[in-house]
């Protein structure tokens, strides 16, 4: 077996769940190649540090962190509630009274100048001198779509079959 054939079968002993042969098998490998003695020893030396780091943590006692948690949400709902600021209703209210007397001078006021005359709009139109196509044969067309003024250029394929 090769280094490559080893290493699953490292991973697996890590978690205990090697065959007799494998387990033979990889302790013949492991007398052998230092590579795979020293990737063996960092595993079992982390896994050792886990382990250890795991023994050491300290867990909370679950009941009393829920009568804390409830005794906080029950808090909660018994606190009485804020009476809400009137800062927002006034600030409501002001724009809707500034809107309101806007309209008003737009509908009942009656305008002191005449308006201005209207100017009339040049319209620019997209225009093409010369398509050149990369086929000389190829059939050009120029059109301006009117709605948004763009220039657009088709050329056909000559090379393309025809019917369906």
């Amino acid at each position: 077996m090769n280094c490559r054939d080893i290493e699953p079968l490292l991973l697996a002993e890590r978690d205990g769940v090697l065959t007799k042969e494998q387990h033979a098998a990889l302790a013949d490998h492991a007398a052998t190649c230092p590579a795979c003695r020293q990737l063996r020893a960092e595993l079992t030396a982390a896994v050792e540090d886990f382990r250890s780091d795991a023994a050491k943590a300290t867990l909370p006692n679950i009941d009393e962190e829920w009568r804390t948690l409830r005794a906080q949400l029950h808090s909660a709902e018994t606190k009485p509630t804020k009476k809400r600021p009137l800062a927002p209703v006034i600030w409501f209210g002001a724009s809707l009274a500034a809107a309101a007397a806007v309209a008003f001078a737009f509908i009942v006021g009656k305008p002191t100048s005449q308006p201005a005359p209207l100017v009339a709009q040049t319209t620019v139109t997209a225009s093409a001198d010369f398509v050149e196509a990369a086929d000389t044969n190829a059939s050009t067309m120029v059109y301006v779509d009117k709605d948004s003024g763009w220039l657009v250029v088709w050329a056909t394929d000559t090379a393309a079959p025809a019917g369906g």
